[in-house]
């Protein structure tokens, strides 16, 4: 049987610290339970830097990307439950919905993505017919991508597509540790570590659940500068003496701390801070084999706890009602966390301007 593939182009790594090459590929048909989605915007995550830059390893060639939104262009099946023409935003943890992890409302720990992921034959091939892989088994630096149909999620069109991406990953990671993860309340004073995309999702986040105390931390002024518009009520250098600045403004430590940089020294940080009681939470994506240490003092006696919460323990189709009622009320703020914007063309320039002081998301759009 002969397979019809469609020309598209993609930015390929090809090898780990020469940057992305936009190159031209093909793409397979939808198989049943897929869709082939048209790509519109995709936000320029940490992470994919990570594999550009070779800290985390990936088999190469491969395309990355996986903040996405997206036009349905094509369905495996005619009963599909989505519809050819539908917006959609892309999650990178798809589930089964029927694993003891998905019944128990743990979507982002569904027993059965892995398997998920599997497929009977490559999604995208190079001009030899050879398979390109594809980061989280979605590769949204490319014109079109293949996905299931559980991976995608149908979003407003009227919402501009470079500010919808933000939802698939940043947006749901941030908010979703604070409201799903820490369960973050009124009584709460939080901190989070780290302002970039994450963490400023994280501090709108906590605004909108109504913390009393917010405090944003980094190493770059301008980052702390920008986190005030965002809902922080105080701001902190990130230095040797923070812990002891913090307690200035509160005294025995915050209630929830949030690490939205990835590494094992703020990670610590984040424990280090908490009052009694209290729980970091660890967002940052580290290098494989990393170790947080903490001071056994602070765990055994004062009842500390730290936790992961991959993808912000989200739901999307659950959540994302939500986002998009507080993006509309003007809660969150996701217009103002676009900090530049790059033709599909530019993707290198826009990593560049993401390692900037000043940036909290750079976008692709096509």
């Amino acid at each position: 049987m002969t397979l019809t593939r469609t020309p598209i182009r993609a930015a390929v790594l090809t090898r780990a610290g020469s940057g992305l090459e936009i190159q031209d590929l093909h793409i397979d048909e939808p198989l049943p339970g897929e869709v082939r989605v048209r790509t519109l915007a995709a936000g320029l995550c940490h992470s994919d830097l990570h594999y550009i830059d070779g800290t985390l390893a990936i088999e190469l060639p491969a395309v990355l990307g996986h903040e996405v939104v997206g036009e349905i262009v094509a369905v495996g099946e005619a009963k599909a439950r989505h519809r050819i023409g539908e917006r959609v935003v892309i999650t990178i943890s798809p589930s089964c919905g029927l694993c003891s992890s998905c019944v128990a409302g743990r979507a982002t720990q569904c027993e059965r993505s892995g398997e998920l992921r599997q497929r009977e034959r490559p999604k995208l091939t190079d001009a030899r017919g050879a398979p390109v892989n594809l980061l989280g088994s979605i590769g949204g630096f490319a014109e079109e991508l293949i996905v299931r149909e559980s991976a995608v999620v149908p979003i407003d069109p009227a919402i501009p597509a470079r500010e919808a991406c933000l939802i698939g990953c940043c947006i749901a990671t941030g908010f979703g540790a604070v409201v799903h993860a820490a369960g973050v309340s009124p009584l709460d004073a939080v901190a989070v570590i780290g302002c970039g995309g994450v963490g400023v999702a994280a501090i709108q986040a906590a605004k909108i659940a109504g913390a009393r105390i917010i405090v944003a931390i980094d190493v770059h002024q301008a980052k702390l500068d920008r986190a005030r518009s965002f809902g922080a009520s105080h701001t902190l250098l990130s230095t040797d003496g923070l812990r002891d600045e913090l307690e200035l403004i509160c005294p025995g430590g915050v209630d929830k701390s949030f690490e939205a940089v990835g590494s094992p020294h703020t990670a610590a940080q984040a424990f280090e801070i908490l009052a009694r009681n209290g729980t970091a939470t660890i967002l940052g994506l580290e290098k494989p084999g990393s170790r947080i240490s903490v001071d056994a003092e602070l765990l055994i006696e004062g009842d500390r706890k730290i936790r992961g919460a991959y993808m912000g323990t989200n739901q999307l189709p659950r959540d994302i009602p939500a986002l998009i009622s507080h993006h509309r009320s003007g809660a969150l703020l996701l217009d103002r966390m676009v900090t530049s914007r790059w033709r599909f063309e530019e993707i290198n320039e826009g990593f560049e301007a993401m390692k900037q002081a000043d940036s909290i998301r750079a976008v692709i759009e096509w």
